[in-house]
């Protein structure tokens, strides 16, 4: 579905600042962020961007069934903007902010094993950066990248099986992780971890139903009304039925918002990005202030550094990666 035709780029801000909102309390040092379905809103945010990439990806591999063009497409969309956050991270952030020497910053194995983030290895931690906040991880957002980035592989690796079989299997490993998810089996990040992957297989099954915006939007705010009264495992199994319908249905909307915010450009990955650092260097400089202050303060500036990054980075790279992979289209068609 081509951009600036629906709604999935106002989503995916919307997730982003969700994620953005919900990080200020823990990172003030303060409980109770705000949930629904006993699901804290930062992680309705990261779940909503599986739905979306989960629902988007299995579209564009049922139009161009090409594993190499895929990956090649998919590396250019996650890896530039990546690079960027954590190479200016630790080469400018870092010693900037660190209250080590800079002999303990530059020398030290936290400094290099920063680097890998490159890889999808989350790593929090740099030598004395925003270790007097009220806790010290540099960017905590990276954790979910590795997972989404499987996930493209899983999506890319299923497909050639066949559609039929590529929607069986994801269908039965639906179900699976749902069971997994609501037991007993699973705890603490991983468990954060699977539900993610299982929004993501959820939204990839969204992809059969035919023209998903023709559906009615009442069922959704129904289930959505209905996890106000909802908590634990009750309430997880109706976001795992609501979520996906929500987040395909209204994304798959023509509006006049998604025209604008096309010319604009799509701030959400970098916003995602650079939230989590943007929202530590305030508490390192200006200490815990109130947390609607504190949103008030970094979210339009997630915004503008999401947007620079689009512009400067991720749509180049984008634009690439179409070149790449129509490139190699042609050439493995000519060795048939």
């Amino acid at each position: 579905m081509l951009r600036g035709t629906n709604l999935f780029d106002a989503l995916r801000v919307l997730a982003a600042s969700l994620v953005i909102i919900g990080h200020t309390w823990p990172l003030s040092g303060v409980g109770g962020a705000p949930a629904i379905a006993g699901i804290k809103i930062h992680h309705f945010g990261v779940y909503t961007f599986f739905v979306i990439s989960g629902y988007l990806l299995a579209r564009s591999w049922r139009r161009s069934q090409r594993f190499g063009a895929f990956i090649i497409r998919r590396t250019l969309r996650i890896f530039p903007g990546l690079f960027v956050v954590v190479i200016l991270t630790l080469l400018v952030l870092g010693p900037v902010v660190t209250t080590f020497p800079a002999s303990d910053y530059w020398g030290t194995g936290p400094f290099w094993r920063y680097l890998m983030n490159l890889v999808l290895l989350a790593e929090y931690d740099l030598p004395g950066v925003f270790i007097t906040n009220p806790i010290s991880p540099v960017n905590g957002s990276l954790w979910s990248l590795g997972p989404e980035f499987s996930c493209y592989l899983m999506l890319a690796v299923l497909g050639l099986l066949g559609a039929r079989a590529s929607s069986i299997i994801r269908a039965l490993l639906a179900v699976v992780l749902v069971i997994i998810v609501v037991g007993p089996y699973l705890s603490g990040p991983l468990r954060t971890t699977a539900i993610a992957v299982t929004f993501f297989v959820l939204g990839s099954l969204f992809a059969d139903v035919p023209r998903p915006g023709r559906y009615p939007l009442w069922p959704g705010l129904l289930g959505a009304a209905l996890l106000v009264l909802l908590d634990g495992t009750a309430g997880l199994i109706v976001v795992f039925i609501v979520l996906p319908y929500v987040v395909v249905v209204v994304g798959s909307r023509k509006s006049r918002l998604s025209h604008t915010l096309h010319r604009i450009g799509d701030p959400s990955y970098g916003m995602y990005l650079w939230g989590f650092p943007v929202q530590q260097t305030l508490i390192l400089c200006a200490g815990v202030v109130p947390l609607w202050q504190s949103i008030a303060i970094v979210l339009p500036t997630s915004i503008a550094l999401g947007l620079a990054s689009w512009h400067l980075v991720e749509k180049p790279a984008i634009t690439l990666g179409n070149v790449v992979s129509e490139t190699n289209v042609r050439e493995s068609n000519r060795f048939r």
